[in-house]
């Protein structure tokens, strides 16, 4: 499960009324955190094969890059772990947790590794960040600037979103960065 766009615009358009900080949050090796509940076997790693036993497979516990299982065992550690935090789960966005404690208010977004942290106070984003990192390896990126391919500006008015790097980035594949732009385009 990740995020939808319009949970964002509208987590966003609560912050930028509110005044709230956010910021976004990048968890280093999110797939290695998962914890599997199936019985998963892999071969010896290249390297680090016993010349005793060099037939002998490997029962996995945790989950790796490649795996099907990886994204789901990560989402459900994840998901136990902010849950134990005192976030519940959307029902309408699997993805955004919110939280309440004594008149305080945080909303937490995932995009897989990538999330968007907000809270009413400063204080209280970091102490989520603090509890976060008893956790997994999560690495507060400062105010949120880039999200999802998202250019994020906040201006006394609210937010700016834009796409336009992403647009830029679709034209160079295209070969079409030096085309000069006409107000209607033609062959």
């Amino acid at each position: 499960p990740v995020v939808k766009p319009a949970t964002i615009r509208t987590v966003l358009t609560i912050v930028a009324t509110q005044h709230w900080p956010a910021h976004q949050l990048d968890v280093s090796n999110a797939f290695l955190h998962g914890n599997l509940q199936e019985q998963v076997y892999s071969q010896q790693p290249t390297g680090f094969v016993d010349t005793r036993r060099p037939d002998d497979v490997c029962l996995l516990s945790r989950s790796l890059y490649g795996l099907r299982q990886a994204p789901r065992a990560w989402f459900d550690r994840f998901v136990g772990h902010v849950t134990s935090l005192g976030f519940v789960q959307s029902k309408a966005d699997s993805s955004l947790f919110v939280y309440h404690h004594n008149g305080a208010t945080s909303y937490l977004l995932l995009y897989i590794d990538d999330m968007i942290l907000l809270a009413s106070t400063a204080t209280l984003l970091r102490h989520i960040i603090n509890r976060l990192q008893d956790a997994v390896a999560v690495k507060d990126m400062g105010p949120v600037r880039h999200f999802l391919g998202i250019n994020v500006r906040r201006t006394s008015a609210g937010f700016f979103l834009s796409q336009a790097s992403y647009a830029e980035d679709l034209l160079d594949r295209a070969g079409m960065t030096n085309y000069k732009p006409v107000a209607t385009p033609a062959d």
